[in-house]
């Protein structure tokens, strides 16, 4: 008689650059945190080569990677290990979504793999293995890039373009051959049941969730007593999408109208620009716009939990983490129509929605929440309201757990 244990069901978290920045490496420790703290799986973390410049990549224009081919490198990721693996010819976009065999030597122990990327593409390197496949994807790359083309010019947009086109070509096929799709917002789920609906896609909405313990009100907001006196706004405000000029304008004419303006506060992991702090200066705003890049986690709750009204002014977001955020501390929050805060904000109940580009009724919205408080406190509890019975990490991580346990149920012997 032996005493050993069945061996859990392993998920494979494969990411695109899971060591960067930015939206998708945080959905990935969500997910991940939320895989830990079932106990139900093991782990196993994989980042893929997203730059031209991998250096575990074989690149066209360097003859020396051609005789390493193809290499996978170890880190560290939250504490975790992962392994990092390159591609063939990384100079060209579309080789960097391809199925490659040092990928598939790397899954090879793994039963369910979830992969967690901008766009569908990321999910074709690992289709094909036999495992089941999990898509968790916020957007596809052509309309993720729509602002970009409308300002790029010459050979290298026409470059971009052409490998736009390639993607999401590659982005339908990913979204047919996938057993699950997980979509962070209401578009983006008609479109994946559209595309994959023949295949019999699985696809649901599941956004990431939000620590409800750690983004909470402090008591003062509970009882309208607001003590920071300034609009707060988070993102990688180098990503064009993030549109912050758009908001600089609005901030400028709300000013205008107001005797006591609160203050400007940006913070995130990328500065706005020349660009936008020539136009601070050209505004006389100097004094009133300020920005703090990338503040620990307690500095951000900090921000959150003492501001008057939060604000997102982007042309495209796959779904708007820091909305919920936001709304977790009892925060207002005044949002574009730019498909993902659709699936968070009612407007008028939990917060305001307005239009893209228009600088005039988000001014006017941002207006209403600063000067009058009791709808501040009001639309600001509705807020956490509704994270707290749609998008707290329990119940968007349960999503989650629940896909592998469907999709095991057709691996025979795989299911617990």
């Amino acid at each position: 008689m032996t005493n050993d244990k069945p061996r859990k069901i392993k998920i494979a978290l494969v990411v695109p650059s899971l060591f960067d920045g930015g939206g998708v490496p945080a959905v990935a420790r969500f997910i991940k945190d939320s895989i830990l703290r079932s106990g139900e799986f093991d782990l196993k973390l994989v980042s893929l080569a997203t730059s031209h410049r991998d250096e575990s990549s074989v690149r066209l224009a360097n003859p020396l990677t051609w005789l390493n081919g193809i290499r996978i490198r170890q880190g560290q990721w939250d504490g975790l290990p992962y392994s990092h693996v390159g591609c063939m010819a990384s100079e060209l976009e579309f080789q960097r979504m391809k199925p490659r065999a040092a990928l598939w030597n790397v899954l090879s122990d793994c039963d369910v793999i979830q992969v967690v990327s901008g766009s569908p593409a990321w999910a074709l390197p690992v289709v094909g293995i036999g495992k089941p496949v999990a898509l968790q994807v916020a957007t596809r790359a052509i309309v993720e890039r729509q602002r970009k083309e409308k300002v790029e010019r010459g050979p290298v947009a026409w470059w971009h373009w052409l490998m736009t086109r390639i993607t999401n070509k590659m982005d339908d096929k990913a979204l047919r051959e996938v057993d699950a799709v997980q979509v962070e917002n209401n578009w983006m789920q008609e479109y994946a049941n559209s595309i994959g609906s023949e295949q019999n896609t699985w696809v649901r909405f599941a956004p990431p969730g939000v620590d409800a313990t750690v983004f909470h009100p402090v008591y003062q907001r509970l009882y309208s007593e607001v003590t920071g006196r300034y609009i707060l706004s988070v993102g990688r405000f180098n990503d064009p999408r993030k549109n912050i000029g758009l908001l600089l304008e609005a901030y400028a004419l709300m000013r205008f109208s107001m005797s006591d303006p609160p203050r400007l506060l940006l913070a995130g992991a990328g500065d706005p620009g020349p660009d936008f702090w020539q136009r601070v200066r050209e505004l006389d705003l100097e004094n009133s716009v300020s920005f703090h890049l990338r503040p620990t986690r307690e500095q951000l709750v900090r921000y959150y939990q003492h501001a008057l009204c939060f604000a997102l002014s982007s042309d495209e977001e796959g779904f708007g983490v820091v909305l919920a955020e936001a709304m977790a501390c009892a925060v207002p929050v005044v949002a574009t129509r730019c498909g993902g805060p659709e699936s968070i904000v009612v407007d008028k109940v939990n917060g305001f929605l307005v239009p893209t580009g228009n600088a005039l009724i988000l001014a006017d919205r941002l207006q209403l929440l600063v000067q009058n408080m009791s709808l501040n406190q009001q639309m600001g509890l509705a807020g956490r309201q509704t994270v707290e019975t749609r998008f707290t990490q329990e119940l968007a991580g349960e999503a989650f757990l629940d896909t592998y346990r469907q999709l095991l149920k057709d691996q025979p012997g795989k299911a617990n």
